[in-house]
C-alpha cells in the first residue's frame, strides 16, 4: 500500500471524494480519506459541495429486460435478420413546414408588389388626360395674380377690399 492511500494529501483527497461519495472505495481507501476530511476544512467543503450536487441527480434503476430477450436477439441474429424494423412514414418535419410557409410568404409578397404597382399605374392620369397648355396658362396666371396682390396684414382689411370690388347684391350681370 502506498503512503498516499494511508495518509491522503489535499490533492489526492480531492480526486478520491467523488469515488467515496459513490461508494466505490474500499474500506482501506475510505478510512484514511474520512480522517483527512475530518481534519481538513477545505476538503470537507469540497465533499459537502459534491454531495449537495449529487442530490440533484436521481439515479434511475436499470430498465427491466424481458425474459428471453437475449435468446430472441441471438436467434434473429443467427437467422440473418439485420434488426432493422420497418419505419413508418414520418409526418412532415418542422423544417419542411417552415420552408413551405416561407415560400408562401414570398409568393404573397410578390403578389402584393404587383398589385401595388397596378394601383399606382391606375391612379396616374392617362396619356390623353394630362394637363393641356391652356390649363397650365390659367394656373400660371392665378399664381402671378397672387404674387401681384399686396399682402394683407389685417384679414378684416382684405375682406373689406374684396367687398368694395364686388358688385352690389341686387345688380345684374351683363
Amino acid at each position: 500500500m502506498d503512503d498516499n492511500a494511508v495518509h491522503p494529501t489535499c490533492d489526492n483527497a480531492a480526486a478520491l471524494v467523488p469515488s467515496y461519495l459513490d461508494g466505490e472505495l474500499s474500506e482501506a481507501q475510505a478510512a484514511p480519506l474520512r480522517t483527512h476530511l475530518l481534519q481538513c476544512p477545505a476538503c470537507r467543503e469540497v465533499a459537502k459541495d459534491l454531495k449537495g450536487l449529487k442530490r440533484w441527480f436521481v439515479e434511475e434503476p436499470p430498465p427491466a429486460v424481458p425474459a428471453g430477450f437475449a435468446a430472441r436477439v441471438a436467434r434473429r441474429a443467427f437467422a440473418g435478420d439485420p434488426g432493422l424494423a420497418a419505419v413508418p412514414a414520418a409526418a412532415p418535419s418542422e423544417g419542411a413546414i417552415f420552408s413551405f410557409v416561407l415560400r408562401l410568404t414570398a409568393a404573397a409578397a410578390a403578389l402584393l408588389l404587383f398589385l401595388a404597382a397596378g394601383i399606382q399605374l391606375q391612379s396616374r392620369p392617362a396619356a390623353g388626360g394630362e394637363l393641356q397648355a391652356e390649363d397650365l396658362n390659367l394656373v400660371w396666371e392665378e399664381i402671378y395674380g397672387l404674387d401681384a396682390a399686396p399682402p394683407a396684414s389685417d384679414p378684416r382689411a382684405a375682406q373689406a377690399e374684396r367687398a368694395e370690388k364686388a358688385p352690389p347684391a341686387g345688380a345684374e350681370r351683363r
